[in-house]
């Protein structure tokens, strides 16, 4: 795996500088005050006071040869005010998007005025490379999503709103996410359908294994696929729209329908992926990788008893209730039926409710895979329950390659060097600066460009839409360097302006015991015996080596040298270490060797 260390830490002294007036400004009626909050963080907010003609700076702010959205400026400024979070991510991690508390993007002054029952607006900061995840705020919040974000159904229906349900695992209860007619279509399609999307017993597994998948004595429900009908595009529309993410083939598994009957569920699981899953795709979003996200379960009819989603690892409920005895003998002793059926009763549960959801999140709001969201579908004890959810990647989808109809793509490099693109892992071409390039290819097909070699680290990538059927346009871009000088003083653009030699380190732990990987006290990564990785660091950078836990004394460090390319290989006795000296190899009793 490879972590990226972001190259925006000059930029972000620049911007530290840029609005220390901030907090006072004067109090006229072109300023407004607002809270900060990281990313899906419900504590810690500060208090910001900004005015109209500061906000106006953003719009002037560039970064090289680009000028910076007015939005992203925002986003990066205000980072300088709060620790934003990303998992492993070297102090300071910059914002390049902000969100209102509504689920807005910023990207004008107007978005942060008061509400209109005067409160204080909340925005809250999200770092590059991660997504937006909604605040738990306090049990029972209820949030109305802007009519900007998710449109109402219709007009006889209210706007979508969340009610927090657990702050860990990320929990919410949605309302107004379907209607009567919208269910029931769903379900009359689901029953209607032949061939491969006929509902049939459900599987697991990610589809790679097996087209049919697995079937497995944990899951007994059965399920069918809806992803043309009307009413399915629109449902997973909403659901995009629901998690501030944009929607793309490629980031979705489409909308599986599911019906219980009694004594039928789902015994408790993930919908992450987990690495063992197959070793050479990156599942870690904090690292650039792609994860199941978030899921999206609605509910299509309301069961007589049974069947709420139950989260194990959520506080319990109070007060619980007993198992009733005639529910426990629809199981065998010691099933999984019965364990599930007792969190049931003592756990966070979401009950079906016609056209409601429960939204859930698998990942953390810093990055992290959140094993806190295995979840299980409670046994149905009477009556039928339908439901339909869709899982929701924040990139590029892993599983089996999906192709659909033909699609003619055209490609634009509009970097200052050749682009190596790729499909689905494949070689596929060789663009030069300027060049431009066609391509015959099928819908949901997935493209990346990068630099150097086809296995380059992914500077952009591409998913063959639906529509237009002919002429989808690829521009493909340098990654942005934002060193925000534009609106800021001259001692400002000087200190923004230092260059840093970039530089790949290639660390190896070649210790017996586990070793923790530090820079400036922050933890960045964690080594068992043999294990190897890699990061993008900068010249002069020192880290620290500890065992076992980056809490203990560091035993080593290695200072980072003016070569391109490093390796580290981490032994106790192999002290001070830079990347322009060769290491001492020792042996275990502490004889070494240049």
């Amino acid at each position: 795996n490879t972590m990226e260390v972001p190259l925006l830490q000059a930029a972000f002294v620049a911007f530290a500088l840029l609005f220390q007036l901030a907090a006072s400004i004067p109090n006229d009626d072109n300023a407004v005050t607002f809270t900060l909050y990281d990313n899906g963080s419900s504590e810690n907010g500060v208090d910001i006071n900004l005015s109209s003609e500061q906000f106006q700076k953003y719009t002037t702010t560039s970064s090289g040869d680009d000028e910076l959205p007015p939005g992203e400026a925002f986003a990066i400024d205000m980072s300088s005010y709060i620790d934003v979070s990303k998992y492993m991510a070297p102090k300071p991690v910059i914002a390049t998007r902000a969100f209102r508390e509504d689920g807005e993007l910023i990207t004008e002054f107007q978005q942060l005025q008061p509400t209109a029952t005067g409160h204080k607006r909340r925005v809250y900061l999200v770092a590059e490379d991660l997504e937006f995840i909604w605040p738990f705020v306090e049990l029972w919040h209820n949030q109305t999503v802007s009519p900007n974000v998710v449109p109402p159904i219709s007009d006889d229906v209210g706007p979508v709103v969340l009610e927090s349900l657990s702050e860990t695992p990320r929990v919410f209860r949605i309302y107004n996410m379907a209607t009567e007619e919208e269910a029931n279509a769903i379900i009359s399609t689901a029953l209607n359908a032949t061939g491969d999307n006929a509902i049939k017993r459900s599987t697991v597994g990610s589809g790679k294994e097996s087209k049919e998948g697995v079937k497995d004595s944990g899951r007994t429900s059965e399920n069918a696929w809806d992803t043309d009908s009307p009413t399915a595009k629109a449902m997973i529309a909403r659901s995009f729209q629901l998690t501030n993410i944009e929607q793309d083939g490629g980031k979705q598994d489409g909308l599986q329908v599911v019906r219980y009957k009694p004594t039928q569920g789902y015994n408790t699981h993930p919908d992450y992926f987990k690495p063992k899953d197959d070793i050479e795709f990156n599942f870690y979003p904090y690292e650039g990788g792609s994860n199941r996200f978030a899921t999206v379960f609605m509910y299509l009819n309301e069961p007589e008893e049974g069947g709420s989603t139950v989260f194990p690892e959520a506080p319990g409920i109070v007060p619980s209730t007993p198992v009733p005895q005639s529910t426990l003998d629809m199981f065998e002793p010691r099933s999984w039926e019965r364990e599930v059926i007792g969190h049931c009763h003592t756990k966070l549960g979401v009950t079906p409710k016609l056209g409601t959801a429960a939204l859930f999140y698998s990942i953390t709001p810093d990055g992290r895979i959140d094993p806190s969201s295995h979840h299980a579908a409670c046994p149905l004890i009477k009556g039928i329950k339908w439901g339909a959810n869709i899982w929701i990647w924040n990139k590029q989808r892993y599983g089996e390659v999906r192709t659909g109809d033909p699609r003619y793509l055209i490609m634009t490099n509009e970097c200052d060097e050749d682009v190596y693109i790729s499909w689905e892992g494949r070689d596929s071409a060789i663009i030069p600066p300027s060049g431009t390039m066609s391509m015959n290819s099928f819908e949901h097909h997935r493209f990346k460009a990068s630099f150097g070699s086809y296995k380059g680290e992914k500077i952009a990538e591409f998913t063959a839409e639906s529509e237009p059927v002919e002429g989808q346009h690829w521009k493909i871009k340098a990654p942005r360097q934002r060193n925000l000088s534009a609106g800021t003083s001259s001692s400002v653009k000087q200190s923004a302006a230092v260059e840093q030699r970039t530089v790949t380190l290639h660390l190896s732990n070649e210790e017996k015991e586990t070793v923790c990987i530090s820079w400036q006290g922050q933890k960045l990564a964690v080594l068992t015996p043999g294990k190897k990785t890699s990061m993008n660091t900068f010249e002069n950078h020192v880290f620290d080596v500890s065992l076992r836990s980056c809490e203990s004394e560091p035993f080593d460090k290695y200072i980072v040298g003016a070569d391109e390319v490093q390796s580290w290989d981490i032994w106790r006795y192999n002290n001070n270490n830079n990347g322009n000296a060769e290491s001492e190899v020792c042996d275990e009793g502490g004889e070494c060797q240049g």
